[in-house]
């Protein structure tokens, strides 16, 4: 039996699965699949299937097809670009007879879906999927830890048939379920059960994957990292009590199985869970910088310092609560290895919350402002419009219009532009100072003649390179300029005997004799001779 993944892409508060990401769904459908019986699990992703107008191979005889997608937090993507609406209908009439599954965080994004070609699974896709093939079973469930445990083991094979592999990052799920006592209105995670993974089952997984050639991981799939392991017996305004041993095992475990892994990143962390229990907090703190590669981020969900919208939506920290979690992660993480910060915080900002007004707008900046001012470091600052997931409590006030909807949306854009000018790009400047070198860049597509390329990571720098390089190629270069949320750099180390224009115009102090120096090759390495980049110059062409 033949079957095949369509990898429409995730992006989720607790799941990223955009190219370079792989998500857990894709793995754990495989694993369903393979345990089935399926002797071939093809895996596309849809922007390959675009490519073939949507047509799936009609050699493979497909028992059937399953779609992953959903991105109820949509961003801006150079990696890929996610299954738009609509597009199942597209891929079902062009493969008439196979039959269409469709699940993942997708699921939450319509209240009704009457689509005669395409089944939308509501519950998690790879528990229907198994018990479908193996016992005919309609019923559309929530697995267990068991099975999920199981499905991940048996799915690591599907990597390996991404187009980027091995150069991908792997999503690690460590548990389900917020662990607060209330919930923020927005998010989905407080439908579930808290439940956590074992270390050992963790462990065991990443050595899996880690053995077909995959060297590059986060630990980002679960509501809070800080929370997890976490016994809840202990609770300080409704967060439970952090479990710093269960960090350390594993993390202890993954470094002593896994002893050359590239990349160990994390994601989502709780400001609520650090402000309320510092001391276990600054224990997983030094874990994690300890044990994590360079240039990690802890995504901390303020989503507003306005303290109106915080109580009508139940969300997880005061301004002073995200400012202690972020003045303790700077403390312990902000030392370099490699010329770059080991672990720093980032801030999400959801802006379209009930009680949002143009106050709102004013606070928010006022915080990041006063972030800058205590000289504390931001690697990231995530603003984005509410995108409603259906089935959680902000579903039920937005089925009323949203008063001066049109001017908030304008002062929006002006109020994010003022915070890429003035906290964004200082911020970047302080983290990746002039003359840094970043290595492994991997050219993921193009803006004109430039080159956009960026590490594997955790939400990786974008580095704009004014020249075409092979796409997918790697390269170092080294920072010469900013721009918003991105950095300009040249090719290291950099032959100025085959500089182009474009290249030495780049080059900090010399764009207006950029000409001059092109002609003059001499009167360029007397100028660079002076600066601080003269070393980053491949000095066997002089």
């Amino acid at each position: 039996m033949n079957s095949v993944i369509i990898d429409g892409y995730v992006d989720e508060p607790t799941c990223l699965g955009v190219p370079p990401y792989i998500s857990t769904y894709v793995r754990y459908v495989a694993g369903a699949l393979k345990l089935c019986g399926f002797l071939n699990v093809d895996y596309i992703t849809i922007d390959e299937l675009r490519k073939c107008d949507y047509a799936l191979s009609s050699k493979k005889n497909y028992t059937l097809a399953i779609i992953i997608a959903g991105n109820p937090v949509p961003g801006k993507y150079i990696g890929g670009e996610p299954l738009k609406y609509g597009e199942w209908r597209k891929i079902a009439i062009r493969n008439k007879g196979i039959p269409l599954f469709m699940g993942g965080p997708i699921q939450f994004s319509f209240l009704e879906f009457n689509e005669e070609d395409v089944r939308l699974i509501r519950g998690d896709i790879e528990s229907f999927i198994f018990h479908f093939i193996s016992n005919s079973s309609e019923e559309e469930r929530v697995r267990d830890l068991k099975e999920l445990n199981s499905f991940a083991l048996h799915g690591t094979f599907i990597v390996e048939k991404h187009p980027r592999f091995p150069d991908i990052i792997v999503e690690i799920e460590t548990g389900r379920g917020c662990a607060r006592k209330a919930h923020c209105s927005f998010c989905i995670e407080g439908r579930y059960k808290v439940e956590f993974r074992n270390p050992e089952d963790i462990i065991a997984e990443i050595k899996a994957l880690y053995n077909i050639g995959v060297r590059h991981f986060r630990i980002g799939k679960q509501s809070d990292l800080y929370a997890y392991g976490s016994e809840l017996k202990v609770w300080r305004n409704g967060f439970p009590a952090p479990n710093p041993e269960w960090i350390k095992r594993l993390y202890e475990g993954i470094r002593n199985e896994c002893t050359d892994i590239k990349t160990l990143h994390i994601d989502n962390v709780n400001p609520g869970t650090i402000a309320n229990f510092p001391d276990e907090s600054i224990q997983i703190t030094e874990i994690i910088s300890n044990y994590n590669t360079p240039g990690d981020v802890a995504a901390l969900g303020m989503e507003s310092a306005d303290p109106v919208v915080i109580e009508k939506n139940f969300l997880k920290a005061s301004p002073e609560d995200v400012m202690k979690a972020v003045q303790i992660i700077n403390e312990i993480g902000s030392r370099r290895e490699n010329g770059i910060p080991k672990l720093l915080p980032g801030i999400n900002i959801i802006h379209g919350l009930p009680g949002e007004n143009k106050e709102t707008f004013k606070k928010n900046y006022e915080f990041l402002i006063s972030v800058k001012e205590k000289g504390l470091l931001l690697r990231r600052i995530n603003i984005r419009q509410l995108k409603i997931s259906y089935g959680t409590p902000v579903e039920e006030v937005y089925k009323s219009p949203l008063k001066d909807k049109k001017i908030l949306n304008a002062i929006f854009k002006n109020y994010r532009e003022k915070i890429r000018r003035e906290i964004d790009i200082p911020m970047i400047k302080k983290i990746f100072p002039e003359g840094l070198v970043l290595k492994d860049l991997i050219v993921e597509g193009y803006r004109g003649d430039w080159s956009l390329a960026r590490p594997l990571g955790s939400y990786p720098i974008t580095v704009n390179i004014p020249k075409k390089l092979p796409l997918m190629s790697k390269t170092d270069a080294f920072v010469v300029g900013y721009r918003e949320r991105s950095l300009v750099g040249l090719n290291h180390p950099f032959d100025i005997y085959r500089a182009t224009l474009p290249e030495l115009k780049c080059i900090p102090g010399i764009s207006k004799r950029a000409s001059e120096f092109f002609l003059d090759k001499k009167k360029l390495l007397s100028f660079l001779e002076k600066t601080p980049i003269f070393d980053k110059i491949k000095m066997d062409t002089l």
